[in-house]
């Protein structure tokens, strides 16, 4: 009598194991990478904290390192224990058409998220290469019958990137630029933070430069830290400022932003404009996507004007 040889089946706790260590990995990710247009502030705290907190929405470099690492070590640890059982099972699953639509499923998300974090990644890259296109040349002189204006600057009175409330007072005696932008932008704002920082490298101490956020539900007082370091707005008597959203949106309405807000994804269409304040609460100039050279040209009447 023939005995058919038996095979030994797979522990079911490496099964249990390894999906419990796939829904932990997703629900990691998820935490530092899920796209939200108005994520809550625990979350943005949780983020800054666990992963750090540069422009685009992607984690610093130590961020990527605990995403990682953290993952393949309890993978490493599963392999360890029931390794012969991971590949039992992955043997059986690839055995039938179920279970390779299964292993299918398991694989699709994260090609589909390298695919989203390569994009996201390719997009923050061209910000950071330089500004946009402009309407005038960089280098391109200030037209000498360029509108001069003398209207009341409304004032601001927001959170700038080191915890400090701006006093509008500080501004008096200097010219100020003032300009709107968010970090999740790819289109106008890294063109625009490109002239008006490239304007305030070469004034010095000489201006104050502002740079309002658009996006209060997503640049909160907690993430400036990082997104003033990314856009190397570091400089004394630049201020990167944000607050409670009623407290942004006034200030954008007061300064006639005609800026719209898709809710479904965050992204904002805006105008990129830039003010020039003549250090005596007034706004002389209003540009619309002025290379930096227009910003330089428009202090330095100011300042001949005021001499």
């Amino acid at each position: 009598m023939l005995v058919q040889p038996t095979f030994e089946r797979p522990s079911r706790f490496a099964a249990f194991g390894f999906l419990g260590w796939l829904t932990g990995t997703v629900a990691w990710w998820a935490l530092a990478l899920a796209p939200l247009p108005a994520p809550p502030e625990w979350l943005d705290r949780a983020r800054a904290v666990c992963f750090g907190s540069p422009p685009g929405g992607l984690p610093d470099t130590w961020g990527w390192m605990l995403l990682a690492l953290g993952p393949l070590s309890l993978l490493a640890f599963l392999a360890a224990v029931w390794g012969r059982d991971l590949l039992a099972w992955a043997r059986r699953l690839t055995g039938t058409v179920p279970g390779a639509f299964l292993l299918g499923a398991i694989a699709l998300p994260p090609l589909l998220a390298a695919g989203w974090l390569a994009e996201r990644a390719s997009a923050i890259d061209r910000a950071a290469a330089g500004p946009v296109a402009l309407s005038a040349a960089e280098g391109e002189r200030l037209p000498a019958t360029y509108p001069r204006s003398a209207d009341p600057a409304p004032p601001i009175r927001l959170v700038d990137q080191s915890g400090a409330r701006l006093d509008p007072a500080s501004l008096a005696g200097r010219p100020a630029l003032v300009t709107f932008a968010y970090a999740h932008c790819r289109t106008v704002c890294p063109g625009l933070v490109n002239a008006v920082k490239g304007a305030s490298e070469t004034l010095g101490t000489r201006t104050s430069t502002l740079v309002v956020t658009l996006d209060p539900w997503r640049d909160t007082p907690s993430a400036l830290p990082g997104l003033a370091q990314a856009w190397s707005l570091d400089r004394p008597g630049t201020h990167l400022l944000s607050g409670e959203i009623d407290e942004v949106v006034a200030v954008q309405a007061a300064y006639g932003l005609g800026s719209v807000r898709d809710e479904s994804t965050g992204e904002i269409t805006h105008p990129g404009l830039v003010f020039v304040l003549d250090g005596e609460g007034r706004i002389a100039y209003r540009f619309l996507n002025p290379p930096a050279s227009w910003l330089v040209d428009a202090v330095s009447r100011l300042e001949r004007e005021r001499a």
